[in-house]
């Protein structure tokens, strides 16, 4: 079977007055030659325009973005990112504890032309530059449907059973940071998280560290469908309890 990704990052480092984060991952997996790149203000969207990425990261800078996207034609690359100042933000209850995130969402075949370690690779980079709080990958035979649990928000095609799921990813979002999103086939865990997990080991197939001391555990090597998680999921969650909704 092969799967589509999907992948979110919160966090809470301002792109506006660094984008080396972004811009490195861009450099690693938004490789296509025909991307398009649009962005919001607080005036409103633009219009979709050849990607540049040295000019994208120079309006990004300006501090007049609010949220950056890269895409392909086909929307099998898909990379959003919120960029507005952190001065701007407004943060009063009920905000989420994280106020950027990130969504990536890539097809089954442009997952295979980068390779599975080189697109993990970089979005771990991204996370520790980043300092993530909390974060998940996904993997779905719908593209669709993996960009949806990336970005939190639903197409109009998904089936019933798949925008319920969606809608359940999202009970406890406000709390992501003080708890974990997920787990899922890949969970982000910030530095906090291990720090509350020191005395335990976790039952998953690899650790990433990563440079902000999170790091980023994977349950199996290989992909799974969401929709059909394997046991040693649930066996995961019970050892996540300590940074697991309550």
């Amino acid at each position: 079977m092969t799967l589509a990704l999907g992948a979110a990052v919160y966090f809470d480092h301002e792109l506006a007055a660094e984008p080396r984060p972004l811009t490195t991952l861009w450099s690693r997996i938004a490789t296509q030659p025909s991307l398009r790149s649009w962005l919001l203000t607080p005036k409103g969207a633009t219009k979709p325009v050849d990607f540049d990425a040295a000019q994208l990261a120079s309006r990004i800078e300006s501090g007049k973005t609010t949220t950056v996207g890269v895409e392909s034609h086909s929307r099998d690359v898909t990379i959003i990112a919120q960029t507005a100042p952190a001065a701007s933000l407004d943060r009063r209850p009920p905000a989420p504890r994280w106020p950027y995130d990130l969504a990536v969402a890539l097809s089954a075949e442009h997952v295979a032309a980068l390779g599975q370690d080189a697109v993990i690779a970089a979005l771990c980079e991204f996370a520790g530059a980043v300092a993530a709080a909390a974060g998940v990958v996904v993997w779905s035979a719908s593209l669709d449907f993996a960009r949806a649990l990336a970005l939190l928000s639903s197409g109009p095609d998904l089936p019933p059973p798949q925008v319920t799921a969606l809608v359940d990813a999202q009970i406890t979002r406000s709390h992501w940071g003080d708890i974990i999103r997920g787990p899922e086939w890949g969970t982000f865990i910030s530095a906090t998280h291990v720090a509350a997990l020191a005395d335990g080991r976790l039952p998953v197939a690899k650790t990433i560290p990563l440079s902000s001391g999170g790091a980023f555990i994977q349950v199996s090597a290989e992909p799974f469908d969401v929709e059909a998680p394997p046991p040693a999921l649930a066996v995961l969650r019970e050892a996540l309890a300590p940074v697991m909704p309550r």
